[in-house]
């Protein structure tokens, strides 16, 4: 099995036509059919249902394309570190993470100072991660649960949920509050698919609290336009921002925190760069965790 006939199919797959692909690819296209009739005897199984003018993926043609596209991605992955080896350069690396992870930890590692092995970074939801992780050609995910097999998975540490509220309310002299206090402000938010929301529900309810008015939205920085605005206190991982003031929320258990992992293939191409870039991250997420003088104290508790 070729890796070139992989892209003829994956270029048919997608254009639905032969004569479409061969413009795509620059080939013939007398010769792309013979290719994938090559193909389909090797595989002993027919991958697309034949029509007049077009070629539709039958059920083998669908179970067979994420694994095309998963070899032709490897390959290029392969000839890419194998390139940047040659050259004596650092494998580069996509990584996928939530947005408020991408801001306060994978950004500020990159820019402090470049050395970083960053490509790009894909914001998700941090419960899709790892689905987004083995499903594109990303190379590194991070979220709030630890990485399901077949996934390598390590801790990173954990960073603080903060309350956020203006300067002139009458809280802002503090550095902490406590939960059973915060409660009883109008509080900001963010949705279910947020795990620091999941963070603050959780220890609201374990300690029996109830809370007296509550707002939420989908945009942690909405979430902190919506508190400057002076309608409630925020509930965030991001720093702060439109000149709010943070405070660090004591629960009953210690100050809210969110775990953060990271999961990577374990016979990924860069293993090793990604294993010192893990190590890099949980560095600087121990150091995010420690930014508030008020968190210092419970440095045990976010390691």
């Amino acid at each position: 099995m070729e890796l070139r006939v992989l892209r003829y199919f994956l270029a048919v797959a997608e254009a639905e036509s032969v004569t479409a692909a061969a413009r795509q690819v620059h080939v013939a296209q007398p010769s792309i059919s013979r290719q994938l009739k090559a193909l389909e005897k090797d595989l002993g199984v027919a991958l697309f249902t034949r029509r007049a003018g077009s070629l539709a993926l039958n059920a083998a043609g669908r179970r067979f394309l994420p694994i095309a596209r998963d070899l032709v991605r490897r390959a290029e992955q392969a000839a890419e570190t194998m390139g940047a080896v040659g050259r004596g350069e650092e494998a580069a690396l996509t990584v996928v993470a939530p947005p408020s992870t991408v801001a306060y930890l994978l950004a500020p590692l990159m820019a402090s100072g470049g050395t970083a092995p960053f490509r790009d970074a894909i914001q998700e939801q941090p419960s899709k991660v790892f689905d987004t992780l083995l499903a594109s050609d990303a190379d590194l995910g991070i979220s709030t649960n630890p990485a399901p097999p077949p996934l390598e998975s390590a801790f990173l540490g954990r960073t603080p949920v903060i309350a956020q509220l203006p300067a002139e309310h009458p809280w802002a002299d503090r550095r902490t509050i406590a939960l059973a206090e915060l409660v009883t402000a109008p509080l900001i938010v963010m949705t279910r698919a947020n795990a620091a929301r999941l963070v603050v529900d959780d220890a609201i309810s374990r300690a029996g609290l109830t809370t007296a008015e509550l707002a939420e939205t989908g945009s942690s920085a909405f979430a902190q336009a919506l508190a400057a605005a002076g309608r409630g206190v925020c509930l965030v991982t991001d720093d702060a921002r439109f000149g709010l003031h943070e405070l660090i929320v004591a629960a009953p258990d210690g100050p809210l925190t969110v775990p953060l992992y990271a999961g990577w293939d374990p016979t990924h191409y860069a293993r090793s760069t990604i294993q010192v870039l893990v190590e890099a991250l949980r560095t600087h997420c121990r150091q995010h965790a420690r930014r508030l003088p008020a968190l210092r104290a419970e440095a045990g508790d976010l390691r």
